[in-house]
């Protein structure tokens, strides 16, 4: 009688137990969807990926649902960030596309900058610092463009630029390395 029931408890563990984490890059595609290569079945669970130059290394951890990238995610060679420069990032997916905070890191662990996506865009305030800890660059997007007030200062803190932008265009009047530069006006605000 112990021997069924330890045998049952162990099943069930066994079952219960988180899937074992899959390589993207054995995975089939299907345009977004990961696939998984035995039953072509769109896969979900947790997944990474392995650097090309360091096959010891993991560049990206996420999970999939339904073939999609869905929950948090890190990554450890953004891509998008000004071609990895040894960043990294933090955030989530929802249903295959970026949603909600994300961060991006220094090597050294401190934040560089944090924002927003809304439906795969940049959409809210977004803000970076140098690695010192300065203020970069403060700003606002809509939609993936950048909307509103925008300022950013060299890494002693001197003004660089400010000015507004309506859906990525300046306009108005902006202050550029101490300069006063004159853009088509704004339009007024809806």
């Amino acid at each position: 009688m112990k021997k069924t029931l330890l045998l049952a408890l162990a099943l069930i563990a066994a079952g219960c137990a988180d899937p074992t984490p899959r390589n993207l890059d054995e995975l089939s595609r299907q345009g977004p969807q990961y696939l998984d290569p035995e039953t072509l079945e769109p896969y979900s669970g947790p997944a990474y990926r392995m650097s090309e130059d360091d096959p010891t290394q993991i560049v990206l951890r996420a999970n999939l649902r339904d073939g999609r990238f869905h929950g948090d995610f890190e990554d450890f060679a953004p891509e998008a960030v000004e071609g990895g420069l040894g960043l990294y990032q933090t955030g989530t997916y929802r249903d295959g596309q970026r949603e909600g905070r994300y961060e991006v890191f220094y090597p050294s662990g401190v934040l560089r900058g944090h924002g927003i996506y809304e439906n795969d865009e940049l959409n809210g305030p977004y803000e970076s610092h140098y690695e010192n800890g300065q203020l970069w660059e403060k700003s606002t997007f809509t939609a993936g463009e950048l909307d509103g007030l925008f300022e950013s200062y060299h890494e002693n803190g001197q003004l660089e630029q400010r000015g507004t932008a309506n859906m990525g265009q300046k306009c108005g009047e902006w202050i550029e390395d101490g300069k006063t530069v004159t853009y088509d006006p704004c339009p007024p605000p809806a």
